[in-house]
């Protein structure tokens, strides 16, 4: 326990700049790299690509500030980290050869990039709380809901983005209407550090975010090379079946479900 304590102390004491910032910048700069549309805006019109390479790389704390009452271009005021972005940026989209966008393609170093975003993704969502509580020092709700968009904002911010690359009617659906594994993850990892930290759960915090860094990217990687489905949605199934009745769903659907079959029977 001594060794784990010692590894979360280790993690906890790790800056963001410049390992931690720069694996998440090329992760982000790679990703979006490969979305459709990503290439034609980036020639086109470079500035709105960076733009929202940007938006994505802070998303986090900008929808966390935001929500806090705080000014939201707050994480933009670091000189280094938007540097270090827009170097990235370059990169992914402009390197001799394509070279770094074919690096981000091998298979092992996408192992690699995983392990450190994950780890960095515990260490976000604890800074937020910790900001959170700064302004809500009693209200766990609202810091239980404002934490976790440190672990996610990406995910909020994702139509944001796709809206300066694709047309309207090629946009995604938000997360608001299809919650992704990350938010659900980090809503998850935000309701134990706040836990923790208002005493209702009796463990270290050192032992909690080795526990927690280790889980994200087990399954992360889990997820990535064998495929798994998302461990959220048999938990998210029962529990609507229980908040449901049964699944009352399934049963107002069914008259409507039923109409096509019998006009098609009629069409023949």
């Amino acid at each position: 326990m001594d060794t784990v304590r010692e590894l979360g102390s280790y993690i906890l004491s790790v800056p963001y700049f410049p390992v931690l910032h720069s694996v998440h910048c090329f992760a982000v700069s790679a990703s979006l790299r490969s979305q459709k549309g990503a290439v034609e805006l980036a020639n086109k019109n470079p500035l709105a690509s960076l733009a929202g390479n940007l938006l994505i790389v802070n998303a986090g704390g900008v929808l966390s500030h935001l929500a806090l009452g705080l000014a939201p271009m707050t994480p933009f005021g670091n000189v280094y980290n938007i540097l270090t972005a827009v170097l990235f940026w370059w990169l992914a989209y402009f390197s001799p050869g394509d070279v770094a966008f074919k690096m981000y393609k091998i298979k092992p170093l996408q192992y690699a990039i995983t392990m450190v975003r994950e780890t960095r993704r515990t260490k976000k969502i604890l800074d937020t709380m910790r900001l959170a509580l700064s302004v809500f020092p009693d209200k766990w709700i609202i810091v239980v809901l404002v934490t976790s968009l440190g672990g996610c904002g990406g995910k909020f911010m994702q139509t944001t983005e796709e809206s300066l690359r694709l047309r309207s009617t090629e946009l995604s659906s938000s997360e608001f209407h299809r919650i992704s594994y990350v938010t659900k993850a980090s809503l998850l990892v935000s309701a134990i550090l706040t836990g923790i930290h208002f005493n209702v759960l009796s463990v270290s915090l050192e032992v909690a975010v080795v526990m927690i860094s280790a889980g994200l990217i087990v399954i992360n990687l889990g997820m990535i090379i064998a495929g798994l489905p998302d461990p959220f949605h048999p938990i998210a199934k029962v529990t609507w079946r229980i908040v449901s009745f049964g699944g009352q769903r399934e049963t107002l659907k069914a008259p409507d479900a039923a109409q096509p079959k019998e006009s098609s029977k009629k069409e023949q």
